[in-house]
C-alpha cells in the first residue's frame, strides 16, 4: 500500500458533496466542481443572477462573512489536562475549555453524525449583553489574545447594545456559523433544543429553518417560569421559548418518536394495585378510618363500621385518591379500576369528523346482557366492525347498565404510559439555592432538573448530548442527574474561557475565567452523587494551537524569504511539540472520538506503541510517536486490512517504509 502523509484537514460537507455528487455527477471530475456543468445540471432550480430578483430569506448586513466563517479551516487542536478531570480513564464525558466555533469545526471529523441532542442556551440579545466578537482573518490567534494565552490580552466578547446600527446583525453572525457546523454534528434523527427569549425569537427561527430547513421544524416548546419580568417597560414576559428541529423528519416516523412518560403514572398504578390487594378483605371504610386518625379515636369503637371490601369501594377510593392529587386533566382521566385490577378511563367511539363514516362504521353493537342493540353515534363508530370485534374480545369495550347507553372504549393506562411532549411546560424553580450552596457566581442557570427532564424526553441511554454554550454546566449536572436512575448518557461542554471582570464578584471569589466556574459546577456535581464512578466523572481537555506547522500567506517577491519559509516547513510540526497533545490531536485527524481507548502494547519493547480504539470506528490505530521506529518493531508489527499504523516521517527510512508498506496502511508525520 502507499505510504500517506498525515496532515489535519478540515471538510465537514461531505455529506452535501455526496449528495450534489449524486444529483450531478456530470459536473465532477477529478473530485473538482465545474461550475459551468454544474450549473446547467441544476437548470431552472438556479436563482437569477439579477440584483433585483427577490425571494424570501432572512438577510443582514455581514452574513455572507458569517457563513464564509463557518468555513475557515481550524489551525487549533484540542489537548488533554490530565489530572483536571474526575475519573479520566474511564468516563466518556468530556469538558472542554475553549472558543466554540473553533471547537466545532475540530469536532467535525469525529462526531460527524453521532451526537443525538444538541441543547444549547446562547447568550440573549438584551440590549446590554455580550456576543462573541468574532475575528474573520485570524479567528484561533484572535481567541488566544483574547482569553490571554499569547501575548496581548483582551476581552473575547463586546457589548451588543440596541442603539447599535447592527444589534440584530451581530448577534446573527455569531449564531449562524456555529449553528451551520453544529447540524453536521448530529445523527439523522438527532435533536436540536435551542432556548431563547422574546428579544431574537423571530430571527432564530428564520435562521434555523435555513439551516435546517423548515420542514425538520417539530415544534416549540413554551417554558412558563412563573415569573413575569419585573424590569419589564411593555408585557412582562413570564416565559422562554425552545425551537426544537431534528437533522431529518422522515426518520421522526421511522425511529423517534417524541414521547414522555406520563409523570404519574407508576404512582397511579401502585396505588391502584395497593386497592385492589384489598378486596375480599374486612376492613373499616376509609372515611372511618380517617375520622379515627384525626381526633385519635381508638378504631375497635366502630367494629360494627366493617365491612367487606368490593370492586365498587376499591373504586370509591381510587377516584377520591385521584381528586385529591396535582394531577394534569390527562392523568385525572385514569380514574377507574376494573376487574382485572387494570386502571382505565372510558373514550368516546363517535366518528371524530364532520362527514358521515362510511357503512361499515355503523355496525350495531349488541348489549351483553340484554341482548337488544345499543345506539349508534350519529355519524357512525371511530372503527371499522372487525376493529370493534377486536376490543370486544379483549374486553375494551365498556357497556352501560343497559342497551340505552352508547358504549365506550376502554383505555388501559399499562397500554398508554406515554404521552406527547406538551408545547407548554410550567416550572417555576431555580437553582439559586443551590449556588448559594456550592459558592458558585452565575446569573440565572437553568434550573437542571427542568433539563434533565427535557433531555430525558429526545434521548435514550447511550446517547451523546452536546453544549456548546455551557456556562455554569447544566447540561452536564443534568445527566449526573438522569444516570442516577437510568442507564448511561454522555455529555460534551464547551465553555470560552473568557476573562472575568477584575472588580466582578467572580474575581473576588478567585474565579479568574467563566470556564472556571463550568469546571467547579461538574466537580462539585459529580460530587454530590453517592459513588465516584463512570457515569459522574468528566475529562477537560483545552483548544491550542495545532501541533502543525502553518502555512502563512506570502506577499513579497523577495525570494530569499521565500526560501526561509520552505526551509522552516522541512518539518511538519512545530518546536518543542509534546506526544501527549500531538496523540491527541492524530487521534481527532483519523476522526476518533475524544473518549476513544488509549492502551500502550506492551509486546513492543523498544518503542511506545499506542492502540486506539472506539465502538465508532471499525479499525484500529498504532501510533509510535517516538524518534526512530526500531527494526524490531517492524517486523513484528501486525496490521488488518483496515488498521492504520502512525509514526514520524523521519523515524523510518526509505526502505523501512517501504517494508511497511507491505503490512498495511502506514501514515507518517
Amino acid at each position: 500500500m502507499p505510504i500517506e502523509k498525515l496532515r489535519p484537514s478540515f471538510s465537514f460537507d461531505e455529506e452535501r458533496i455526496k449528495q450534489l455528487k449524486q444529483i450531478a455527477p456530470e459536473a465532477f471530475a477529478d473530485n473538482q466542481v465545474n461550475w459551468e456543468v454544474l450549473k446547467e445540471a441544476l437548470g431552472n432550480y438556479l436563482e437569477e443572477d439579477e440584483l433585483d430578483v427577490e425571494h424570501f430569506g432572512l438577510f443582514w448586513p455581514g452574513k455572507r462573512e458569517a457563513r464564509r466563517m463557518a468555513s475557515i479551516p481550524s489551525k487549533g487542536t484540542l489537548v488533554p489536562c490530565p489530572g483536571e478531570g474526575i475519573d479520566e480513564e474511564n468516563t466518556r464525558n468530556i469538558f472542554i475549555e475553549g472558543e466554540n466555533l473553533e471547537v466545532l469545526k475540530i469536532l467535525q471529523k469525529s462526531y460527524a453524525g453521532r451526537i443525538k441532542m444538541i441543547y444549547i442556551d446562547p447568550p440573549y440579545n438584551t440590549g446590554n449583553d455580550f456576543v462573541y466578537d468574532d475575528d474573520f482573518t485570524e479567528p484561533l490567534e484572535e481567541y488566544l489574545r483574547r482569553t490571554g494565552q499569547i501575548d496581548e490580552e483582551g476581552k473575547p466578547l463586546t457589548t451588543n447594545k440596541k442603539s447599535d446600527g447592527r444589534f440584530h446583525s451581530k448577534w446573527l453572525s455569531m449564531m449562524y456559523p456555529r449553528l451551520r457546523l453544529a447540524r453536521n454534528l448530529l445523527c439523522d434523527d438527532g435533536f436540536l433544543i435551542c432556548h431563547i427569549d422574546e428579544n431574537e425569537i423571530n430571527n432564530l427561527s428564520h435562521l434555523l429553518n435555513e439551516i435546517f430547513g423548515e420542514e425538520n421544524n417539530v415544534g416549540t416548546i413554551i417554558w412558563n417560569k412563573k415569573n413575569p419580568k419585573g424590569d419589564a417597560r411593555g408585557i412582562a414576559a413570564q416565559h422562554e421559548s425552545l425551537l426544537c428541529y431534528i437533522k431529518n423528519k422522515e426518520y421522526l416516523v421511522e425511529k423517534s418518536l417524541i414521547q414522555r412518560p406520563k409523570k404519574n403514572a407508576e404512582r397511579i398504578l401502585k396505588k391502584a394495585s395497593e386497592l385492589f390487594s384489598k378486596i375480599g378483605k374486612k376492613e373499616l371504610p376509609i372515611e372511618v378510618m380517617e375520622i379515627c386518625r384525626k381526633y385519635k379515636i381508638d378504631e375497635k369503637l366502630f367494629t360494627n363500621f366493617i365491612v367487606k371490601f368490593n370492586l365498587e369501594i376499591c373504586n370509591k377510593e381510587f377516584s377520591d385518591w385521584i381528586k385529591n392529587q396535582e394531577f394534569s386533566g390527562g392523568e385525572i382521566a385514569y380514574s377507574k379500576i376494573d376487574e382485572n385490577g387494570d386502571v382505565y378511563q372510558s373514550v368516546s367511539m363517535a366518528w371524530p369528523n364532520k362527514k358521515r363514516a362510511p357503512d361499515d362504521y355503523f355496525i350495531p353493537l349488541v348489549h351483553p346482557r340484554t341482548k337488544k342493540e345499543c345506539p349508534i353515534p350519529e355519524r357512525g363508530w371511530r372503527f371499522p366492525s372487525k376493529s370493534l370485534k377486536d376490543l370486544l374480545e379483549k374486553n375494551e369495550i365498556i357497556f352501560g347498565k343497559d342497551e340505552n347507553t352508547q358504549p365506550r372504549r376502554k383505555y388501559l393506562l399499562k397500554e398508554n404510559m406515554f404521552e406527547n411532549i406538551p408545547s407548554i411546560i410550567d416550572y417555576g424553580g431555580s437553582d439559586d439555592k443551590l449556588f448559594t450552596e456550592w459558592k458558585i457566581p452565575f446569573d440565572n442557570p437553568k434550573p437542571y432538573k427542568l433539563s434533565a427532564e427535557l433531555i430525558k424526553y429526545f434521548t435514550k441511554p447511550g446517547d451523546i448530548i452536546l453544549d456548546f454554550f455551557a456556562g455554569s454546566g447544566t447540561v452536564g449536572h443534568s445527566v449526573f442527574e438522569l444516570n442516577k436512575s437510568d442507564d448511561e448518557r454522555y455529555f460534551i461542554l464547551v465553555q470560552l474561557d473568557e476573562l472575568t471582570e477584575d472588580k466582578s464578584i467572580e474575581k473576588k471569589m478567585k474565579y479568574d475565567r467563566i470556564s472556571d466556574i463550568t469546571f467547579e459546577r461538574l466537580k462539585l456535581a459529580s460530587e454530590s452523587y453517592t459513588q465516584l464512578e463512570q457515569k459522574y466523572g468528566f475529562k477537560k481537555l483545552k483548544l491550542l494551537h495545532s501541533n502543525y506547522k502553518q502555512w502563512s500567506e506570502f506577499n513579497s517577491d523577495d525570494t530569499r524569504a521565500l526560501e526561509n519559509i520552505f526551509s522552516s516547513l522541512e518539518s511538519s510540526l512545530i518546536e518543542n511539540w509534546k506526544k501527549e497533545n500531538l496523540l491527541n490531536e492524530v487521534i481527532l485527524i483519523e476522526g476518533f472520538p475524544l473518549d476513544s481507548n488509549i492502551e500502550e502494547l506492551k509486546e513492543y519493547k523498544k518503542n511506545i506503541i499506542q492502540q486506539v480504539t472506539s465502538d465508532f470506528c471499525e479499525h484500529i490505530l498504532l501510533i509510535c510517536l517516538d524518534e526512530k521506529v526500531h527494526s524490531e518493531t517492524i517486523k513484528i508489527l501486525q496490521l488488518s486490512d483496515n488498521d492504520i499504523f502512525i509514526c514520524l516521517d523521519n523515524a523510518i527510512t526509505d526502505e523501512e517504509k517501504v517494508t511497511l508498506s507491505d503490512k498495511g496502511l502506514i501514515k507518517t508525520i
